[in-house]
């Protein structure tokens, strides 16, 4: 019996302080599991000694595992051995090894955001302290680093010294990360820009806005909207009728290596918006915008211009409204067609005015009364039944050299003969001279006529004739008398007349 409790006793090494040792779990408890050393010696570990921070044993070990520890404490009483042992060291020394690996074959290792600092983030990784400056994390990171603190990253080690300095990056992570995410971005965009087609119909949303354009983003591609193509009329700033993040619906005008966009194709036209709201005689009121020689160009609407041909100006053909009209004038006009084929409108303004010589008549050397609207130096203009009709200095009771000035004012009732008159042409020329010829020639054929008719051929020849009351008188016959005065005469009426233009 001596000899057996001997025997038993050697067997059991006595470990200690510091010693490195291993053993089997054989009882688990949250805070502590108790261990079988090799040396069949009972143990006992802590969890706050098991090198890394759990909140308990259950779960985390099994009964049968094989521990490695360190005895950290030993106490000998008659009746047994208390013994703790500690792993903090052997992990400590394991993770170095662990990180130091990770380090030389530049793996990604999980580092866990333990403080925010000004120039980076302190990080636990495998129970060291370590470091993971700004200039080596994503920037998305960076723009919500307050959020960080507590969580895990993953990164690359890219500094150990000893344990005591770590660095850590994530820059060929995120980079990586972008490349695959740009990679991906291209597939997409090619697909999607693939299964656009020019005249295609797209609903997008603005992304930005720049002096002369805008970008729409689609899905995965985005084209552009310029300026000119927003809407039809004029449009200093795009920002008047756009914002960003604003939908928009667009259509794609051109495909090349990008896209032309049009919100302006999708729009009814500003000559299509006229027709709806004009037609063929309507009265319309627009400004003179440009002057050509066969016309005039009336803007009435905004990109909305029309033709007033020189021939619809004016009744009166001989109007140089040229020399009157002013660009910005307003003016009055009447549409006389509208021609959707060919973006065309016709006007008219002398259908707004009336046509003073559409129920006047006037026939060649008939006399007429006319009032002077106003004289010059060539003569008068005059108003006759309603329409101007011109006196030229020579057909006056003037000599050419006098100014009419001096014998006509303006409202002066003149009595003159048409020496010639074209409706057509609103040409009217009169003659005071001349209506005072056929008036005076008149008078005297009438003073000769009377005369004649009192006096019988036996008064006329006397000298040569029986008495007359031994004679019976005669008349003699108009037709007689109207030859001899017209044979006889000519040349005392025209004296006559001279000596009365004279006065």
């Amino acid at each position: 019996m001596a000899d057996e409790m001997k025997k038993l006793m050697d067997s059991v090494s006595v470990v200690k302080k510091g010693q490195k040792v291993s053993g089997e779990v054989f009882k688990i408890e949250e805070d502590v599991i108790f261990v079988t050393l090799d040396s069949n010696q009972e143990a006992r570990m802590y969890k706050n000694h098991y090198g890394k921070q759990i909140d308990s044993f259950i779960g985390e070990v099994n009964v049968g595992d094989r521990i490695d520890a360190v005895v950290s404490k030993v106490e000998e009483t008659p009746e047994a051995s208390f013994i703790l042992l500690d792993r903090k060291n052997i992990v400590r020394l394991e993770n170095l090894e662990k990180l130091e690996h990770v380090y030389r074959n530049e793996e990604i290792v999980e580092v866990r955001v333990s403080r925010i600092a000004e120039k980076g983030l302190h990080i636990k990784v495998l129970g060291f302290d370590g470091f993971l400056p700004y200039g080596l994390l994503d920037k998305e990171l960076i723009d919500k680093k307050e959020e960080l603190k507590g969580k895990t990253l993953k990164a690359h080690i890219i500094e150990v010294k000893g344990g005591r300095r770590v660095t850590a990056s994530r820059k060929k992570i995120f980079l990586q990360k972008r490349a695959e995410e740009q990679a991906e971005r291209q597939r997409l965009r090619e697909e999607e820009f693939e299964s656009i087609k020019t005249g295609d119909v797209l609903t997008g949303r603005v992304e930005k806005i720049e002096k002369h354009m805008a970008l729409i983003r689609f899905n995965h591609v985005a084209g552009r909207l310029r300026i000119s193509q927003i809407q039809y009329g004029r449009l200093d700033k795009i920002e008047d009728v756009l914002e960003k993040g604003q939908e928009v619906e667009v259509k794609v005008i051109k495909k090349d290596r990008g896209l032309d966009l049009s919100i302006k194709e999708l729009l009814p036209t500003p000559f299509e918006l006229f027709q709806e709201n004009h037609k063929k005689g309507d009265k319309v009121i627009g400004e003179i915008v440009q002057k050509l020689p066969f016309g005039i160009i009336v803007e009435l609407q905004e990109s909305i211009r029309g033709l007033l041909h020189k021939s619809e100006f004016s009744w009166n053909p001989n109007d140089n409204f040229q020399s009157y009209v002013k660009i910005g004038d307003k003016i009055e006009t009447v549409i006389t067609l509208i021609d959707p084929k060919k973006n065309k409108i016709s006007l008219s303004r002398r259908l707004l005015l009336d046509n003073p010589w559409k129920n006047v008549s006037f026939k060649k050397g008939e006399t007429v009364e006319a009032k002077v609207l106003s004289v010059n130096e060539n003569g008068l203009v005059v108003e006759s039944k309603g329409v101007e009709g011109f006196i030229p200095i020579g057909e006056l009771r003037v000599e050419r050299t006098d100014n009419p000035k001096d014998f006509f004012s303006e409202g002066d009732k003149v009595t003159a003969k048409v020496i010639d008159v074209n409706p057509k042409q609103w040409h009217l020329r009169l003659s005071i001279r001349q209506q005072l010829v056929d008036a005076t020639k008149e008078n005297y054929k009438q003073f000769l006529t009377e005369d004649v008719e009192k006096t019988t051929l036996g008064d006329l020849f006397d000298d040569v004739l029986t008495p007359v009351e031994e004679k019976p008188k005669k008349k003699v016959k108009k037709e007689t008398v109207e030859e001899v005065i017209e044979e006889t005469s000519n040349e005392v009426i025209d004296e006559q007349i001279a000596e009365e233009v004279e006065e």
